[in-house]
């Protein structure tokens, strides 16, 4: 039988947890360490940020404006690709993206506006 690598069960699936230390198993959490609320406002910022742009492009369905459901779901979409920069490293790329989303969001405003 082969032996599997350390830290992986038979089907290869990883465990965090060392199953001779589940003395600490409690003691795990935001509690421990220092207060970390960068996690907690980071989801707080996607989800109004979402509400926000659904918002828009709802708006824009109900008044019948094409041009601002399109500017809605273009920033949509550079939000969304400024979000996969972050998790690979690239602040430029994320800063660049999310001033696109940026201007097409108050670009949809507008038309919903004017």
């Amino acid at each position: 039988m082969m032996r599997e690598p350390a830290g992986q069960d038979e089907y290869g699936s990883t465990n965090p947890f060392d199953p001779d230390e589940f003395s600490t198993l409690n003691t795990m959490g935001p509690a421990v360490g220092s207060n970390d609320f960068e996690k907690y406002a980071v989801a707080v910022i996607i989800v109004f940020g979402a509400l926000i742009i659904g918002g828009l492009m709802a708006a824009a369905m109900a008044f019948g404006h094409r041009n601002g459901f399109l500017f809605a779901l273009g920033g949509a979409t550079s939000a969304w690709i400024s979000g996969n920069a972050l998790l690979l490293d690239r602040p430029r790329i994320y800063a660049l993206f999310v001033g696109i989303a940026a201007l097409m969001l108050v670009a949809s405003t507008l038309t919903l506006v004017l």
